[in-house]
């Protein structure tokens, strides 16, 4: 009977996790519907601002001459699979080739990796719930065009959300923007020069990618939980299966053995 008390134990709890996995499942697919319609919708605009942005033929004056930037963007919370240890995993590596470096995180996980690294960001922000609030954007915004003044230069690590099935860890160049020549078919005449035009622009360019860096990165956090929360569902039926075979053998084996005692008893009743 001991046995079967902790088997029926195990499947109550098995079943209490199963309930919250599975409604983890279902709040992570919705709010993964809108996250990606929302990733959709921006990412038009995104992709042909860093198009323009990208392709002005400005002369690169900026050199790497202090530590980088970087700009970690992770999730506050856990069970969303390897999400968190994925992009921070890539963000130390790039950050360990520099030896020092300035780190500003979004994100909870992202900010306590980095102090039990012994690295303690110069800016965090955590507690975020579907928006990176416009006061967060403001004040990295102005660090980081502060530092890149001081010739340092800034990179983001985020995740880039694909689709539902593929996310990817990035590593993206911000200050100074990437640059690259224009097509040769096009001819565009700037006014003011480009530097000139660059310098204007610059702010913009950087919230708007900050913007854009967090939609997908939400995007992808809840694409990894969602798929975490569905393999922990099946692992759990799976388990719950195993274990009502168990409790239905051991109540076998026991009216077995109460059933031989019955026969046993009433035969050496009769002789």
């Amino acid at each position: 009977m001991t046995g079967m008390r902790e088997i029926k134990r195990r499947i109550s709890s098995v079943n209490s996790m199963r309930k919250i996995t599975g409604a983890m499942f279902m709040v992570s697919s919705a709010r993964l519907k809108d996250a990606q319609k929302r990733v959709q919708n921006f990412g038009d605009f995104f992709d042909r601002t860093a198009d323009i942005i990208a392709g002005m033929p400005y002369s690169l004056k900026h050199k790497e001459k202090r530590s980088p930037i970087f700009i970690v963007m992770a999730g506050d919370r856990g069970l969303a699979g390897g999400y968190n240890e994925y992009v921070l995993k890539t963000a130390f590596q790039k950050i360990e080739k520099y030896g020092a470096a300035g780190i500003i995180t979004v994100g909870m996980k992202a900010k306590k990796f980095f102090l039990n690294m012994g690295k303690e960001p110069i800016l965090w922000y955590d507690g975020m719930n579907k928006e990176m609030p416009e006061e967060a954007i403001e004040e990295i915004c102005r660090r980081i065009l502060d530092e890149y003044k001081r010739d340092s230069f800034v990179y983001a690590v985020y995740t880039h959300f694909i689709s539902p099935a593929v996310q990817q860890v990035r590593v993206a160049r911000l200050l100074p923007p990437e640059n690259r020549d224009l097509k040769q078919n096009l001819d565009y005449i700037f006014e003011p020069s480009p530097e000139e035009l660059m310098n204007m622009a610059m702010k913009f360019h950087v919230k708007i990618s900050l913007y854009g860096f967090y939609l997908h990165s939400y995007a992808s956090e809840q694409a990894y939980r969602m798929k975490a929360m569905e393999n922990a569902t099946h692992s759990a039926d799976e388990l719950l299966e195993n274990l009502n075979m168990k409790f239905h053998r051991e109540r076998k084996a026991i009216i077995t053995q109460e059933i031989s005692e019955i026969v046993s008893g009433a035969e050496e009743y009769l002789h």
